[in-house]
């Protein structure tokens, strides 16, 4: 008679199965968080250094003022600049700080006070002219905590930069002067990240005198920068 062998796995196989599969979970998870977390905290840093380059370009190319500034409800009609950067964290918008009706005979843009004064003035913002960026505050990021968002220069708040015809940043006439240094942190802190001991989960941008900005992600630039950024806190608490 043909013996028939049964084949599958026994209780024993199965349960040191389920046991290195829970292992190799455990070790995954955290693993993946900490990269979706590095992500995030990377895309918001990049998306102001993308509306900052595109702020530069379109003052140049259209020879008027452009403002970005951070603002609670990008996506109003029509927005508010928060110039301090209260109550935005993260949000900006990009917009011609100008009045299309200010020209000469031939014209040939006409700056007047209202003009390249982080404001979101009547007559800025028309179907013609629409606000070319609105960026919305990042969203939380599970499992914990939410990623914050400080901005500041020479220790006062400020959240905007308003581009000038030439390319450089001015100062708007009685706001606070334009912002230079962005901290973008999460419930991890200041601590290391992927790429070594030297770096940090968490990112500034450094905006210099000329308009140009970079993303540093050195934990010790970072610590030193904190004190010149008013409220900065990092880790969260």
């Amino acid at each position: 008679m043909e013996t028939r062998h049964q084949s599958g796995f026994t209780l024993w196989e199965l349960l040191v199965t389920m046991l290195v599969a829970g292992i190799l979970i455990g070790l995954g998870v955290p693993s993946l968080q900490d990269a979706q977390r590095n992500s995030a905290v990377n895309a918001a840093a990049n998306d102001l250094i993308t509306g900052l380059l595109a702020a530069r370009a379109e003052a140049v190319k259209r020879q008027v003022p452009v403002t970005l500034c951070a603002s609670p409800d990008p996506s109003a009609q029509p927005p508010v600049c928060s110039q301090t950067g209260a109550g935005a964290n993260g949000g900006f918008i990009v917009w011609v700080d100008f009045d299309p009706t200010h020209v000469d005979a031939n014209q040939s843009p006409v700056l007047t006070a209202s003009d390249g004064n982080a404001v979101v003035d009547a007559g800025e913002v028309t179907p013609q002219q629409p606000i070319l960026i609105r960026n919305a505050p990042p969203p939380t990021m599970a499992p914990a905590g939410t990623l914050r968002i400080f901005a500041g220069t020479a220790g006062v708040s400020s959240g905007y930069i308003t581009y000038f015809p030439n390319g450089f940043p001015r100062n708007a006439a009685g706001a606070p002067a334009f912002v230079r240094l962005v901290l973008y942190c999460d419930d991890r802190g200041n601590k290391s990240g992927p790429g070594g001991a030297a770096f940090s989960t968490a990112r500034l941008v450094q905006i210099d005198q000329t308009g140009r900005a970079i993303v540093n992600s050195n934990k010790n630039d970072i610590a030193a920068q904190l004190a010149n950024i008013p409220g900065a806190v990092c880790p969260l608490g």
